[in-house]
């Protein structure tokens, strides 16, 4: 059985339910629907895009150019629109049920805590008033590369200090925390309503309590 020397989480939709921020977020979505498209699809293509030199500068300028407006003004929308209005809907919003339990009980047992979202995450943690118990908080951009790309798992295991293959990294997308992790040696936690078909991860889980009984047997 292998060793759990760490444990790392996602945050949006793995620390509270994504319906949640959905329904809490909706008007918001309403009111900026053509930023949030033209958004997404940058996204979506940064995720593709190898090498990048300067994350936030590519980020603005393909986001100006999809709305029409030059890379300074880009940036000044990213940020008020998707990273300060955007995380204030959280506020709204409660964190799984079990998972305050899940992160005191490794903290009392010394193992090693991260959060990584593929956004700003300082805020985040204040919000869901969370900020005090990770020994490491990052966000994807701060390496240049969104999940699934390889640096930023990396990095998170590195400032870790911890091998790829005994840390434990829990999220819920399938495709960007469970298949970019697994690919770098991980071990992976899904927290789904149902097992995608030969999924890789090596616990599938819909309650925090389950995640519990499952790691306890497995930490040194």
């Amino acid at each position: 059985m292998k060793q759990i020397h760490a444990v790392a989480f996602d945050i949006d939709g793995t620390l509270y339910p994504n319906r949640r921020m959905y329904l809490a977020s909706l008007g918001f979505a309403l009111g900026h629907f053509r930023l949030l498209n033209a958004f997404r699809k940058v996204r979506k293509e940064l995720r593709d895009t190898r090498p990048v030199e300067d994350f936030y500068e590519l980020q603005a300028r393909l986001f100006g150019r999809r709305i029409g407006v030059d890379t300074d003004e880009a940036r000044e929308i990213i940020n008020r629109t998707f990273y300060t209005r955007w995380e204030s809907v959280l506020r709204k919003v409660n964190l799984y049920p079990g998972v305050l339990d899940l992160i005191r009980l490794l903290k009392e047992k010394n193992i090693p805590l991260a959060v990584m979202s593929d956004f700003p995450v300082v805020t985040k943690m204040k919000i869901l008033n969370i900020e005090n118990y990770f020994d490491v908080e990052m966000s994807s951009e701060e390496v240049g590369y969104l999940k699934p790309n390889p640096e930023p798992f990396l990095e998170m295991a590195r400032q870790l200090n911890v091998k790829p293959e005994n840390l434990l990294y829990v999220g819920n997308s399938f495709h960007y925390d469970v298949l970019g992790a697994h690919s770098l040696g991980m071990m992976t936690a899904h927290i789904s309503s149902r097992k995608p078909e030969k999924s890789p991860a090596d616990f599938t889980f819909k309650r925090y309590s389950s995640l519990r009984d499952w790691i306890l047997p497995r930490l040194d």
